[in-house]
């Protein structure tokens, strides 16, 4: 009896975790610098869950703490394997290559972005990659990265005058 439940109970694991997992390589490509190391990533991210499940308390939805697993592993990847700045760039230079628009007059706008994406901090970009790029729920990204919802709105304010103000020089150039 014990073992059917525990069946059923990974079966439900196996299943959010099929119905997320382009999202959750979609997240890990804006983080790493190339396909493959996202996709280990996100086969870490199952690893971990499953290794974990019988700590998933259930008070938040599955998708978020699978979500929270991701970002975790993937910053974990990142923090392991930089060497510098060199790091961000790729992972901004990924971030932006995911930008379907490809009109000739958004060029200085994703080359001014890149750059300025690579300036914010760790947090930051976690908060408005989450934000702007997955479309999370403040209250979602507050348990993703373990902050409340209201330092997420502070990171988020705080991150996005950040771009503006980096970006001010463009759009000063596009006001002219």
């Amino acid at each position: 009896m014990c073992e059917n439940k525990s069946s059923q109970n990974f079966d439900l694991l196996r299943k959010e975790f099929e119905t997320i997992q382009k999202k959750l390589m979609s997240l890990s490509m804006r983080y790493q610098k190339s396909f493959w190391e996202a996709e280990e990533v996100v086969s870490e991210t199952y690893l971990q869950a499953a290794e974990k499940w019988d700590q998933f308390e259930g008070r938040s939805k599955l998708s978020t703490w699978l979500y929270k697993i991701c970002v975790n592993k993937n910053l974990e990847r990142l923090r392991r394997n930089r060497s510098t700045t060199e790091k961000w760039k790729r992972f901004a230079y990924n971030c932006l290559t995911h930008i379907r628009n490809k009109d000739a007059e958004f060029v200085g706008l994703r080359e001014d972005f890149r750059q300025a994406l690579e300036q914010l901090d760790e947090r930051e970009k976690s908060v408005f990659l989450l934000v702007v790029f997955e479309e999370f729920a403040h209250k979602e990204i507050a348990e993703i990265l373990d902050i409340s919802v209201s330092n997420v709105k502070v990171i988020l304010h705080r991150g996005r005058k950040k771009l503006m103000s980096l970006l001010s020089s463009y759009l000063e150039d596009r006001g002219n």
